[in-house]
């Protein structure tokens, strides 16, 4: 659980922030964490509060001359936000639905003149449409995230070792084998949940030139066999912290191409590492990573695992504020200058294909210091040797 008084100073900074914007209150609208990696605005409300609801909305309201007030729907999430900041938030439980909703946020800011708004763009229509209008302040709550960024690092430690036990409990169990893709897949959702994990699964591909796969366990019904390759991604929350980390392995010899790229992929992650330091550049950091992975792969626009080389973790899978570090085409303009902070946790994961081979990987979380990227997680990195198992012999 986040701190009470490390909640305290959250609020008071957008507070002070919203009062210099010439504002009366901050209305932060979140939908469902169980969007994981591809919504930010949970990780606004789970800033403001240390939780989010899984499977509904919740609205934060932050006036800025009265107590704030986060509007929950029903007795479950009500619970789960009175248990976690009850202190010093109002807890309000609705029904739910957009009537609700409008009522509950109307009572809080009753005559408020200006309102700052965050998270609309993620929301539903009928639901954005009885948030009243006002200043977008999204940008503001993305600031403030990164701002307070050091806060996280414990919790970045933290999923970060989730991530391990969930690979090598993967790796251990396709050398053991008999198993299938969606086995594994299974298991390793298991182990990252049985640790605490608030959001733990996995990408997974497998056979002697894996295809694209997605998150599906109906994919991979296939066993496991010698001369396969296993290639796992995890993606796993803590407390609303993401982490990740990818690895290969294979069954039997590795030819001497997919050594070679193995290889490549570490420098890469070496090299991206080196330059993670306190006032580097995110774009130049993005720009040299694109280098070396156009140097190993001949696929530009067309492949289809070069979409992100590096993202910044956060409360946001891609936290952004930090996406300089994905390329020049994902940076929000507001942050383009924005430069490595010591505790920045950075995931380095430079996958693209090969001809002959398909896509190959490596992904690992990094924290920024003064002497360059430290790597949190500590799975062994580079190819992994799963050892064929030798048949039991037996007395006559």
């Amino acid at each position: 659980m986040i701190a009470t008084d490390v909640l305290e100073r959250r609020l008071a900074t957008l507070r002070r922030r919203a009062e210099a914007d010439g504002l009366d209150a901050v209305v932060v609208v979140g939908a469902p964490a169980c969007l994981g990696p591809v919504a930010d605005s949970p990780g606004n409300v789970r800033f403001l509060t240390g939780w989010m609801a899984l499977y509904s909305p919740a609205v934060v309201v932050v006036p800025c001359d009265d107590q704030a007030v986060v509007i929950a729907v029903g007795p479950h999430d009500t619970r789960g936000f009175a248990s976690r900041a009850g202190d010093i938030f109002d807890v309000r439980r609705i029904a739910g639905g957009p009537a609700p909703f409008a009522e509950a946020i109307s009572d809080v800011l009753g005559t408020t003149r200006r309102v700052g708004v965050a998270g609309l763009s993620e929301l539903a229509n009928p639901l954005a449409s009885v948030v009243p209008s006002g200043v977008a302040y999204d940008g503001v709550l993305h600031e403030l995230r990164l701002n307070h960024y050091g806060e996280f690092i414990g919790l970045a430690e933290t999923v970060a070792a989730i991530s391990d036990a969930m690979v090598e409990a993967v790796l251990t169990a396709a050398a053991e084998r008999p198993c299938t893709g969606a086995d594994l897949m299974t298991l390793t959702e298991q182990v990252g949940r049985s640790l605490g994990a608030d959001y733990a699964r996995c990408w997974l591909a497998t056979g002697t030139r894996p295809e694209t796969t997605y998150f599906e366990l109906t994919e991979l019904r296939a066993e496991v066999a010698e001369g396969h390759r296993v290639q796992i991604g995890t993606t796993v929350a803590y407390e609303g912290f993401f982490g990740q980390s990818l690895r290969m392995g294979v069954i039997g010899e590795p030819t001497a191409l997919l050594a070679e790229h193995a290889a490549r992929l570490t420098e890469i992650q070496d090299v991206a590492a080196r330059l993670m330091k306190p006032g580097v550049s995110l774009r130049d950091f993005a720009r040299r990573i694109t280098d070396m992975v156009d140097d190993a792969c001949p696929y530009d626009g067309t492949d289809p695992f070069r979409f992100q080389l590096c993202h910044g973790l956060g409360l946001s899978y891609s936290e952004p504020g930090m996406r300089g570090v994905s390329g020049v085409a994902q940076v929000d303009p507001r942050f383009a200058d924005v430069v490595f902070a010591q505790d920045m946790v950075i995931e380095v994961h430079p996958n693209y294909s090969v001809p002959g081979l398909g896509h190959v990987c490596a992904g690992d979380m990094a924290r920024v210091t003064a002497a360059g990227g430290v790597w949190l997680t500590r799975s062994a990195r580079g190819l992994r040797s799963l050892a064929v198992p030798q048949p039991t012999s037996r007395r006559a």
